[in-house]
């Protein structure tokens, strides 16, 4: 494909992608989202002036500024999220794993933003207190080549007047999903190790796999113990390879039976040897009968690592963390426009290997190495390239609504004479 082509293909992609979304939205909203979507994959940025300089209208840019502003004020169609899960869940594994994690926004030098909190910067060496908000997320792999797509994305501040707790921000958006992925196993990391999530993921019925503390309490044949002293007392019997800071690392795995405080039912221990100086600890309510099963679970849980790289991906690429909008609101709009670029570029990913678009994009992102495992970056630092060089943006895919006859008409002008 020629460079115009291209170009052309992708726009194409682009607001295809959008009418999908906006189905059923006004056109108003249909046009916001294609800009917003647009913007954000053509600038690689969330700041709504950089989003501005790639949609060239015609027009002065602060004006394009306070509408894309204003719109991310009003209330987001329901029907964009709901045509946009299902969208991405035909290409998700229905009985595979859905990834619960949390993050945090850092804005340390912020002052005007609205319900500012202070959240434990996790990217920082020494997990320092700043200035900032969490972020609760559930994220999903598609089919081809595993890369995560978020399901759900709610950044909130434990000082907002409607703010309860972190467990109901994640048992509420947990709740959004099961509907949609009932047979999947709900993957989280320890964090989570509480017994309200234990007693939650029963009450509903779902399967799960939670990496436990030191400190928790387990029974094991009829006995109270702490789960370190459970997981010193045993040793790896069963070696599985699996991706661990971006190596394929041999480990050796044992698992009994266990119950916890909170609940009579019956679940399997994981106990992990040689990745880390700490063994590491899983508790599942899924069948573990033997090496397969033992082996399907590590893997399960090890893949968290690709939901990381899909925080780092998102503030990194897009620069997330460099939003200037002030508002909750407008803060949680843009947060979830982000979310449906990167869906579109996940989605883009799913193409076929013969795709000349796809060849277009792998080839524009100039790529050192061809196979990589985590390969968003690949597919946002092409699309930036190819629409870089677009001469307009969006808005000319949309048809003008003509009045009904626009033929030419004459009118007759009987002069009388005196």
């Amino acid at each position: 494909m020629n460079t115009t082509t291209t170009a052309y293909a992708l726009k194409r992609e682009v607001f295809n992608f959008c009418q999908e979304l906006g189905k059923d939205a006004p056109m108003a909203q249909k046009r916001f989202l294609s800009d917003m979507v647009y913007g954000i994959t053509a600038s690689a940025s969330c700041i709504l002036s950089k989003i501005t300089d790639t949609l060239q209208e015609p027009i002065h840019k602060i004006n394009t500024i306070d509408r894309l502003s204003r719109h991310l004020m009003s209330d987001m169609p329901e029907t964009l999220e709901k045509n946009y899960r299902h969208l991405v869940k035909g290409q998700i594994n229905p009985t595979g794993n859905i990834f619960v994690d949390d993050s945090d926004i850092i804005k340390p030098y912020g002052h005007a933003f609205e319900d500012l909190d202070r959240v434990r910067d996790g990217s920082s060496i020494d997990k320092k207190i700043e200035k900032g908000y969490h972020i609760a997320e559930i994220c999903a792999l598609l089919n081809k080549g595993k890369q995560p797509v978020s399901l759900y994305s709610h950044i909130y501040s434990s000082v907002s007047g409607d703010f309860v707790s972190a467990n109901v921000e994640t048992q509420s958006a947990l709740i959004s999903v099961f509907n949609d992925f009932p047979d999947a196993t709900y993957i989280f990391d320890r964090g989570y190790d509480a017994n309200e999530h234990f007693k939650f993921m029963y009450r509903h019925d779902k399967h799960f796999i939670i990496r436990i503390k030191e400190n928790r309490t387990l029974y094991h044949k009829g006995k109270s113990w702490k789960a370190a002293t459970l997981r010193d007392s045993h040793k790896g019997k069963i070696k599985v390879n699996v991706m661990f800071e971006g190596k394929d690392t041999p480990c050796y795995v044992s698992h009994l039976n266990v119950r916890i405080t909170a609940d009579r039912h019956t679940l399997r221990l994981l106990l992990i040897y040689g990745l880390t100086q700490t063994p590491m600890m899983l508790v599942t309510n899924r069948t573990v009968e033997g090496k397969e099963d033992a082996a399907k679970i590590v893997r399960s849980y090890f893949s968290r690592w690709r939901i990381e790289e899909y925080f780092r991906f998102k503030k990194q690429h897009y620069h997330f963390e460099g939003f200037r909008v002030r508002s909750l609101k407008a803060i949680n709009a843009l947060n979830r426009y982000v979310s449906f670029a990167i869906g579109l570029l996940g989605t883009l990913s799913q193409k076929g290997e013969n795709s000349q678009l796809k060849q277009s994009i792998l080839a524009k992102a100039m790529a050192l190495k061809k196979e990589v495992s985590f390969f968003l970056y690949q597919y946002g630092y092409g699309v930036m390239r190819i629409l870089a060089q677009a001469h307009q943006g969006i808005r000319g895919w949309f048809r003008k609504k003509w009045e009904k006859y626009r033929q030419l008409e004459m009118f007759l002008v009987v002069r009388m004479n005196r």
